[in-house]
């Protein structure tokens, strides 16, 4: 007798990541970047703030909250592999490339908050509490560059799944197809604004995923082995 496990729960409550993702990240970002000298702030009035380990440990705990919201954004992308995949029926083309798209966007979205925090921290230790500008400046602008880079991903994700919902019937047309031109928009994330879309439909398909699931969840699965 052998008896195998359904992941059709798990799934569902993983569905859920994608509301924490958004709301984590959001939150991370604010703690990240909240209150920092504007771009154009004279080089003393950068000193002066980075020079402050309140503000430095603030960027820290920001991070934190925003590396734990990807955490959870990978828990929401395997629960909708599993979604794409059982709708696509066919040879899989579509869940692989949602996977994929979501791998590389969560991956830049993880380089992109390191590189920005370990330099706009590093005078904790590295250069004995001296800051440099110009260097402050850069990071900024790498860890932008590398996030908006990973709307390509995104875009990729969004676009294959929609389809795959398309396609399938799950989804009513016109949401489909407004899947699609929210994942056409993702590639145009280094505009900023583009990147609210990523953020409205991983809010929506992630409560969806929750909701339409609970239908599937097993009260018990088994199988007899001869």
């Amino acid at each position: 007798m052998a008896s195998t496990r359904s992941s059709a729960g798990l799934a569902r409550w993983a569905a859920l990541g994608g509301i924490l993702y958004v709301v984590l990240f959001i939150a991370g970002t604010i703690l990240l970047f909240s209150g920092e000298p504007d771009s154009d702030a004279s080089p003393a009035k950068v000193i002066a703030y980075y020079s402050d380990s309140g503000h430095r440990d603030r960027i820290q705990i920001g991070w934190l909250v925003a590396g734990l919201g990807i955490f959870f954004f990978l828990w929401f992308l395997s629960s909708l592999r599993r979604t794409v995949r059982r709708h696509e029926g066919e040879d899989g083309f579509l869940t692989a490339l949602t996977t994929i798209g979501g791998v590389v966007y969560a991956t830049l979205a993880f380089a992109a908050i390191a590189v920005n925090v370990g330099i706009r921290t590093m005078s904790d230790d590295t250069y004995h509490h001296t800051v440099f500008p110009g260097l402050i400046h850069a990071a900024d602008d790498a860890g932008y560059v590398l996030h908006a880079t990973g709307g390509a991903g995104a875009s990729a994700m969004i676009i294959a799944a929609s389809l795959a919902f398309l396609r399938s019937g799950v989804i009513r047309p016109w949401a489909g197809w407004l899947g699609v031109a929210a994942g056409i928009l993702a590639l145009a994330s280094i505009a900023f604004f583009p990147q609210a879309a990523i953020a409205l439909w991983i809010l929506v398909v992630s409560g969806l995923l929750f909701a339409r699931s609970a239908r599937d969840v097993p009260t018990h699965t088994g199988a007899v082995a001869p």
